[in-house]
């Protein structure tokens, strides 16, 4: 057997072998991003593939249509489109300020949704009257328009303010978490250990036991409703799991690398600025991402301490003005979820082979 026919079929073994761990892995992108590039018309109807785009109605084969409708509360009057047959159309309440496609009278009608205008039931001059179809708007998928709407919800408030508390969060807990691991790592101390498991089982306490007294100590600070109350709350539960996380890779550095550094003059202050954290760097590395990550997606204590609307976290804005009742806006919800993964997945590819070496390194030495 060639050398060249090995390397192949090894190759394809490979992704035979991984094949369904991509799919199951990647399975909730893929439906994020279908979903929320689907038209209304296609995401509500239960008789096509729910796994692929659609422009006909499952049960009268019929392309997706919506008709414009007078509203009932406009007067009888003249029509005058604004757009013209076959001209592209925007929804309403994707614009602050929508331009109207048609005027009745001095009454303005708006389209509502995205889509081209295929047919116009009612003409220039005619007269159009309340509650009457004037005109046919075809949509098509895959489509923007749950994007579009994004602009005028506080979609980009809510990520900035998640950006910001993860990354305040982030620098939090690597400044107490970095001398409290070293610490216990490396200095012998009556309790060490003790301390150590200590701190790890504070992570593992639910954060519905806690949000009510935090909730309590937050009102007490008068922080409640600011961002200052979760960049407070937020390193109780990751500082614990990152001091544990570090103590790992503090004890995988040699020893005789400190003991040289202590010989040659350097405080300890100074042998763990110069000499320890360039070595375990990439844990470093790997405890920011999984402080940033764990208080951008947190839920329970940013629904608690915040009820400002433009005060809210990306994960509780989406889940709290996104669903009215028992009513999921699954195109706007699903969007939301993409873009809002966005940052996540940039930390973790311009960090990924920092982020492998971090949590390999304990095991090998």
């Amino acid at each position: 057997m060639s050398p060249g026919w090995r390397r192949f079929r090894f190759d394809v073994l490979s992704y035979v072998g991984l094949g369904p761990f991509l799919a199951f892995a990647l399975f909730p992108f893929y439906w994020m991003v279908i979903t929320s590039l689907k038209a209304d018309a296609n995401l509500y109807d239960l008789r096509r593939n729910p796994f692929w785009f659609s422009n006909y109605d499952g049960r009268t084969g019929l392309p997706y249509h919506k008709d414009i409708i007078v509203p009932a509360s406009n007067n009888e009057g003249t029509i005058r489109w604004m757009i013209k047959l076959g001209a592209h159309t925007t929804r309403s309440d994707s614009e602050e300020h929508p331009a109207p496609i048609a005027f009745i009278g001095n009454q303005d009608i708006v389209s509502p949704v995205d889509g081209i205008l295929s047919q116009i039931t009612v003409p220039n001059g005619a007269v159009a009257q309340p509650n009457q179809v004037i005109g046919v708007i075809r949509v098509a998928s895959p489509t923007l328009t749950h994007y579009h709407y994004l602009r005028t919800t506080p979609f980009a408030t809510w990520m900035k303010v998640s950006l910001i508390t993860g990354t305040a969060v982030m620098f939090i807990t690597l400044a107490l978490a970095v001398p409290a691991a070293y610490g216990l790592a490396r200095l012998r101390f009556g309790g060490n250990r003790t301390i150590g498991i200590a701190i790890f089982l504070t992570y593992l306490i639910p954060p519905t036991i806690l949000f009510i007294p935090f909730s309590q100590f937050v009102g007490a600070l008068k922080i409640d409703n600011t961002i200052w109350s979760l960049i407070l709350a937020y390193p109780t539960f990751t500082v614990p799991f990152c001091t544990w996380l570090l103590m790992g890779f503090f004890r995988s550095v040699p020893r005789e690398i400190e003991e040289r550094a202590l010989l040659d003059g350097a405080t300890r202050m100074q042998l763990l600025r110069l000499v320890v954290i360039p070595v375990v760097l990439p844990g470093i590395l790997t405890a920011a991402i999984f402080a940033f990550t764990l208080s951008f997606q947190e839920y329970v204590y940013a629904l608690t301490f915040i009820s400002s609307v433009l005060h809210r976290t990306l994960p509780v804005g989406i889940t709290v003005d996104m669903v009215r009742g028992d009513v999921y806006f699954w195109g706007p919800l699903m969007a939301s979820a993409v873009l809002g993964s966005v940052p996540v997945v940039i930390v973790y590819a311009l960090s990924l082979d920092y982020f492998v070496s971090g949590m390999t390194t304990g095991a090998v030495k």
